[in-house]
C-alpha cells in the first residue's frame, strides 16, 4: 500500500474519534437516534478542525446499515464504500473549482434519481462560499424543498460571504478552533502508535504552531518527523519551525524592565538577519499577554521569570500595541532585525520616561475638589454622607482621608476596598492606598463647607431685603415691633 501523510491516515472515521467538537457530535447524534436528519447541514469554521470529516462520518451514520448509538459502523458496504470513494449515492463537490450556474444546473439534474443502494443521496460541497451568486440562486428552491431521499451538506471557512437566503435554509454547526490540550492530546496518542519519541514541551510547540487546526498540527509533525527520524526534540522543533528561544524572550523583557539597554543589545546580537523576526514578535506579544494575566488572575500557571510580574501593566499594554504596530511592517521591510530594534528601543524610550513621571509625582501633593469628586463616584448614599464630613487629598500613591474617629469605625471594609478601585481608576494609578487619619479640621469638611455657604447665602438675601425700597416702605408705614420670646419660660 502507497504511503499516506498523517492528516489523512488519522482522519476521524467516527464521531468518538473526532477532537474538540462534543458540542456538534452530541448534536448529530441526538438527531440521529430519533430518526430527525435536517434536510441541510452547514459545518462552519477555520481550516483543519474537521468540518468535511464530520460531513462524511455524519453520511456513513445517515446510511448505515447496522448503526449503534449513533455511530456508523464502518463495516457495512455502505460505509466501506463511502470511506474507499466509491459511493454513487455520496457526492463531494468543490466549490472552488465547480462555482459556476452551469456546474450547479449539471448537479441539481441528478436530484430527482432515486439513490442505487442506500437511504440517502448526500451532495456535500465544500467551501460553499465560493459558489457565484447565480449558483446560489439555482440552489434555493431545491434546498428549501428537497425530496426526501436527498440531504445537502456544505463546509466553508467564510460564513459570511453565504447569502441569508441560504443560511435560512440549513442547520448551521459552528466547529470551534481546537484548544492546545486538546491538540497536545492527540498528537500524543498519534505519536506513540507511529513508534515516535517525544519531549512533552515540543508537543506543545507543535500545537501552539498549529494555532488550533488539526491537520495543520499533523502536517507539522510530518515535517519534523522526516527531519528528526522520529526523536521530536523541543530545540528541534524551535530550530525547524523558527521559534525563538523562550529565554531570549524573557531576558528582552527584564531588560526592558530593569532600563539596561546595554544588556538588551547583547540579548539582541543572538539574534540573526536571517532570524524569523515575525515569530519573535509574536513570541514577545504572548509573553506579554501571559504577564497581563498573571497579574491579575492568581490561579493562572506562571511559567516564565516571576520578576516580569513586577513590570507595570501599563507598561505592558504599551509594549503589546507596539508590537502589534510594527508587526505589519516586518515582511514588507528591507531589514527585518531594524524593525525589532526600533521597536524595542522605542520601548525602551517609553519607559523611563514612565519611570521618571512616576518619581517626580511619588511624592507630589495634588489639590482636588472633594465635595465633587465624592459626588463623580457614585458612592452608596449612607457611605457618602460619611464622606461628607472628611476632608482628602492625593499625595503620591497615598489617597489620604482626614475624619473624626468615630465615623471610621463606621465605613467597613468593603467601603473602604471600593472607594480604592473607584479612586485607582478615577486618577490611574493602578497601585493607589487609602489611608485614614484623624488629624480632621471641621471647618474644611464638604458638609461644613456647604453649611458656611448656606448661611452666606441667607445673609446676602436677608441684606438684600431689608436694603431694598419696599422693604423700608413697609417698615416706615406699619412700624412693626418684634416680640421676642422667652422661651425659658
Amino acid at each position: 500500500m502507497s504511503y499516506l501523510v498523517l492528516a489523512r491516515k488519522w482522519r476521524p472515521k467516527t464521531f468518538t474519534e473526532v477532537v474538540g467538537q462534543d458540542h456538534i457530535v452530541q448534536a448529530l447524534k441526538n438527531s440521529l437516534k430519533n430518526d430527525m436528519p435536517h434536510q441541510a447541514f452547514l459545518f462552519t469554521g477555520t481550516r483543519g478542525v474537521g468540518k468535511t470529516s464530520l460531513a462524511r462520518i455524519l453520511t456513513k451514520a445517515l446510511n448505515c446499515e447496522h448503526l449503534k448509538d449513533g455511530e456508523p459502523c464502518n463495516e457495512c458496504d455502505s460505509c466501506l464504500s463511502i470511506n474507499n470513494g466509491s459511493s454513487i449515492d455520496f457526492q463531494e463537490i468543490d466549490a472552488a473549482s465547480r462555482r459556476g450556474i452551469s456546474e450547479t444546473k449539471e448537479l441539481l439534474e441528478t436530484i430527482p434519481y432515486l439513490p442505487s443502494s442506500s437511504k440517502f443521496k448526500v451532495y456535500l460541497i465544500d467551501e460553499v462560499h465560493m459558489l457565484t451568486k447565480e449558483s446560489f440562486n439555482s440552489l434555493l428552491k431545491t434546498l428549501e424543498e428537497p425530496p426526501p431521499h436527498v440531504i445537502f451538506m456544505f463546509a466553508t471557512t467564510e460564513a459570511s460571504q453565504i447569502p441569508a437566503t441560504i443560511l435560512s435554509r440549513c442547520l448551521q454547526l459552528n466547529l470551534n478552533s481546537v484548544s492546545t490540550e486538546d491538540l497536545m492530546a492527540q498528537l500524543a496518542n498519534i505519536f506513540s502508535k507511529e513508534k515516535v519519541k517525544y519531549e512533552e514541551s515540543a508537543l506543545q510547540l507543535i500545537s501552539e504552531a498549529a494555532n488550533g487546526s488539526i491537520r495543520d498540527a499533523l502536517t507539522i509533525s510530518e515535517k519534523i518527523i522526516s527531519f528528526t527520524e522520529k526523536d521530536i526534540r523541543q530545540a528541534s522543533v524551535r530550530e525547524i519551525l523558527g521559534i525563538p528561544d523562550n529565554e531570549i524572550i524573557q531576558e528582552i523583557l527584564i531588560n526592558l524592565k530593569n532600563n539596561d539597554s546595554k544588556k538588551l543589545f547583547e540579548a539582541l546580537d543572538n539574534i540573526t538577519k536571517d532570524s524569523p523576526i515575525k515569530n519573535i514578535f509574536l513570541e514577545i506579544m504572548e509573553l506579554i499577554k501571559n504577564i497581563s494575566l498573571g497579574q491579575f488572575s492568581q490561579n493562572k500557571k506562571i511559567d516564565f521569570n516571576k520578576e516580569l510580574l513586577e513590570l507595570e501593566p501599563r507598561s505592558l499594554q504599551i509594549f503589546y500595541q507596539l508590537c502589534l504596530a510594527n508587526l505589519e511592517y516586518i515582511e514588507e521591510s528591507p531589514d527585518p532585525k531594524g524593525v525589532l530594534e526600533m521597536t524595542l528601543l522605542k520601548m525602551l524610550a517609553f519607559d523611563l520616561e514612565e519611570k521618571k513621571n512616576l518619581t517626580t509625582n511619588q511624592n507630589h501633593t495634588v489639590n482636588l475638589n472633594w465635595p465633587e469628586l465624592i459626588n463623580k463616584l457614585n458612592l452608596n448614599k449612607v457611605f457618602t454622607q460619611h464622606l461628607m464630613h472628611t476632608n482628602a487629598i492625593l499625595n503620591g500613591r497615598d489617597f489620604l482621608i482626614s475624619l473624626p474617629n468615630e465615623r471610621e469605625e463606621m465605613i467597613g471594609e468593603e467601603n473602604r476596598s471600593n472607594l480604592e478601585a473607584k479612586l485607582r481608576d478615577y486618577f490611574s494609578i493602578h497601585d493607589l492606598k487609602v489611608k485614614f487619619n484623624s488629624d480632621y479640621d471641621d471647618s474644611t469638611s464638604p458638609s461644613k463647607i456647604n453649611e458656611e455657604n448656606k448661611k452666606k447665602e441667607s445673609e446676602i438675601i436677608e441684606s438684600r431685603i431689608s436694603e431694598s425700597d419696599s422693604y423700608k416702605k413697609i417698615v416706615n408705614e406699619l412700624n412693626p415691633e418684634i416680640k421676642k420670646f422667652d422661651t425659658n419660660s
